[in-house]
């Protein structure tokens, strides 16, 4: 860690110059000043919490600095945060405290302070680097004695300390075409004062001066606009990442020493952090809570059992059930060769991608590595192997991949899945003869894709550059969650800010592209029409059950009159044996216990416990799933028995309405009329028009159980089943 802690004194400039308009937002010096500051130590605390940063003020009302109380002579100048961790204190203070006063100070003056300060607060402290920055105007009178300023170089050469300079009339020259980078422009790394404008005599001798330190000392100048544009994204640090070491083995007698580093990795958001309490003298303390059905309950922890959710199903788990599994020593080790076409895309998985290469100094091993790999590119193999990371830990399986980055021989290696995690998903055709699209069709959308081109979707002073460039490109939900967290933390009970307008410009489409891709969209409009099909689901799931036929031995296959149909949704299994209802197709289910002659009690209990776990248990609610379980019900209770399912309906509708599901009760219920089976529908029902209607409205409840109370159907199955 102490060999990339930095240490930063940061000096802003408070004083009444600070006070004029600067850049095009009608902003003062001092605010843009102020906001850098701010912005700078937001930055250390997302990106390098470990960094210190100390604050001098200069400029203002009062004098408190320790140059002043040892030596005399610095006026206008304090130090206001000594030498420490970043936190959201002093964020706080620097917001609401730290204001412009109403008179200036000696800017070389704070650069002696700011050093002496910095230097007196590393002491008995390592860090990599040391830093001052200055945000100034620059305006004030400074008159030096001789050799005064080279020692004050020697004394940053000596610390070593860099100096930076944030200052609004610097220019970042462009480079040239020869150092010109990819995105079009290059700044130069030091950049100079600019000679246009009217400037004060004190301000041009502050700008030679300067200009003399920042080039004897190795410092660099930033224009504030620049300024402000690397600081509004939040970057976590850069750090090289330390290789995994291992020996790869092939076979019994064939070893080589690599290392493996990863290429790419999921990028991480804010991690966790503590919370903290604005009043000093509150205690922050954490609760939690327990729900079951979305009510509060306390559990009995004594008699609790580990278990896992798979899908909405609890599965225990018993810690007996554990064995003592040891996987051996950490290896890299080859199982095999495969063909490269073998290795398709959903049989990766993992959270990254690694790169193998030759152990460092180890010339043999790199030998070996390349003619391996060189073998692999000409027989247009994949190498699939076990990796133990270290020892006794869970082995994976790895798929290496042959490859040449930078003209240096490596293994690309991609985790895969095992035999029992692929899952195969059928899906129908895309294309057929009935909507095979026409030539006019594929050239519009050949047109719009070419005016989709991200390659030049940006335009500024250079010319056209790529949109979107993906080492160049941040991700904007993690930065706008580093902004509310950070204007949370400075305004407590402020509401959360909206999306700035350069994260909003990464989510939406350039102009460049929008503006060119009208006349293509006109294209794709008038060949493509779009026509809204309802499809009536309840007749085509009635016309799917119809089709059910059950065989002597119990098992249901189905038939059709159209067997050639190639419509995958109405298409069963044709040997499907369904003991009771399940979650993952229980209308078909249903229908099939009841072709069956299961008894319909039996049946209907099982589908209501079914729709209770997709709606109530599942993460998120399949509309169409429960519709159509619901409307098999429904139709067949017409039938067999309005009586239970207009007695389940009632007491589904309390359970919607209490655990806030007024949404699926509208979509799904009201919209499809799932609702009570009146005497219109059924002639086994008791219910009137009326009542149907009203049961409909949520303000109204069911009195269903009385009327069906005295109705005079009885199930006979019914009774024998609850004997």
């Amino acid at each position: 860690m102490a060999r990339t802690k930095e240490a930063c004194m940061l000096i802003l400039d408070v004083g009444k110059d600070t006070l004029v308009k600067s850049g095009k937002n009608d902003l003062t010096f001092f605010e843009r000043a102020k906001g850098c500051v701010t912005k700078i130590v937001q930055r250390k605390i997302f990106s390098k919490p470990h960094d210190e940063v100390g604050l001098v003020l200069m400029g203002t009302d009062d004098t408190s600095n320790q140059l002043n109380v040892e030596c005399g002579g610095y006026e206008h100048i304090a130090e206001a945060f000594e030498l420490g961790p970043s936190n959201w204190k002093m964020l706080r203070i620097l917001e609401s405290r730290i204001q412009p006063s109403k008179v200036n100070a000696n800017w070389f003056d704070a650069l002696l302070v700011a050093t002496n300060f910095l230097k007196v607060g590393a002491q008995a402290k390592k860090f990599a680097t040391l830093k001052i920055i200055l945000i100034s105007k620059l305006s004030g009178v400074v008159e030096l004695e001789a050799g005064e300023l080279d020692s004050f170089v020697d004394k940053l050469t000596n610390m070593p300390c860099e100096l930076n300079i944030i200052n609004d009339n610097v220019e970042h020259q462009a480079a040239g075409s020869d150092e010109q980078e990819e995105d079009g422009v290059g700044f130069d790394a030091l950049g100079i004062f600019s000679q246009r404008g009217n400037r004060s005599k004190e301000q041009r001798k502050n700008e030679k001066l300067l200009a003399d330190i920042v080039f004897k000392s190795n410092g660099a100048l930033c224009n504030i606009d620049s300024a402000e544009l690397l600081l509004v994204h939040f970057e976590r640090k850069v750090t090289r990442s330390m290789p995994w070491n291992c020996m790869l083995t092939i076979g019994s007698k064939l070893q080589i020493s690599t290392s493996t580093y990863v290429l790419i990795s999921e990028e991480k958001g804010l991690s966790s952090f503590k919370t903290e309490c604005v009043d000093p003298n509150a205690v922050v303390k954490l609760k939690t809570d327990h729900f079951k059905n979305d009510k509060l309950y306390e559990p009995d922890f004594e008699n609790l059992i580990k278990g896992y959710m798979y899908g909405s199903t609890v599965v225990p788990y018993d810690s007996q059930m554990d064995f003592d599994y040891k996987s051996g020593e950490q290896c890299l080790s080859c199982l095999g060769f495969t063909a490269a076409g073998n290795i398709l895309e959903e049989y990766l998985c993992g959270t990254g991608t690694h790169v193998v290469v030759a152990k460092k100094d180890c010339a043999a091993s790199e030998a070996k590595l390349t003619a391996l790999i060189k073998a692999m590119l000409e027989l247009d193999v994949v190498m699939i192997a076990t990796k133990v990371y270290r020892r006794d830990t869970k082995p994976k399986i790895q798929a290496l991949f042959p490859t040449f980055r930078r003209r240096f021989p490596c293994l690309t290696m991609l985790e895969l899945v095992f035999q029992e995690e692929v899952a195969l998903l059928k899906f129908p055709p895309l294309l057929s003869n009935r909507h095979k699209p026409t030539d006019a069709q594929y050239e519009a959308v050949e047109k719009l894709i070419d005016a989709m081109d991200l390659m030049d979707g940006l335009d500024d002073e250079t010319g056209s550059k790529e949109a979107f460039a993906l080492h160049k490109t941040l991700n904007p939900i993690h930065q706008h969650m580093y902004r509310t967290v950070a204007h949370r933390a400075i305004h407590p009970k402020a509401p959360l800010p909206a999306m700035d307008e350069e994260l909003r410009q990464l989510v939406d489409v350039p102009p460049k592209i929008r503006e060119r891709s009208k006349e293509a969209l006109e294209d794709i409009k008038k060949l493509f029409p779009l026509k809204e099909l309802k499809v009536n689901a309840r007749l085509k799931w009635l016309q799917k059950t119809a089709k059910i036929n059950v065989q002597p031995d119990g098992d249901a296959t189905g038939s059709s009159s159209q067997p050639n149909e190639g419509s995958a949704d109405e298409e069963l299994d044709d040997h499907r044996t369904v003991v009771e209802v399940g979650t993952v197709t229980p209308a078909e289910d249903f229908a099939l216990l009841l072709k069956r002659g299961e008894k319909f009690a039996t049946v209907c209990t099982q589908i209501q416990n079914v729709i209770s776990d997709l709606v109530f248990k599942s993460m998120t609610t399949q509309y169409e799933k429960v519709a159509m379980a619901i409307m098999i019900f429904r139709e067949e209770a017409k039938l067999l028995g309005p009586y239970r399912f207009n007695e389940w309906i009632g007491e589904f509708k309390k359970s919607l309405l209490s655990r806030n599901k007024q949404e699926f009760w509208q979509r799904v219920v009201v919209q499809e009329r799932f609702g009570l089976i009146g005497a219109a529908e059924s002639e086994m029902s008791t219910i009137t028009a009326n009542e149907v209607e009203e049961f409909y409205d949520v303000g109204v409840t069911s009195k269903v159980g009385a009327a069906e109370d005295n109705a005079d159907y009885v199930d006979a199955d019914d009774l024998f089943a609850n004997m």
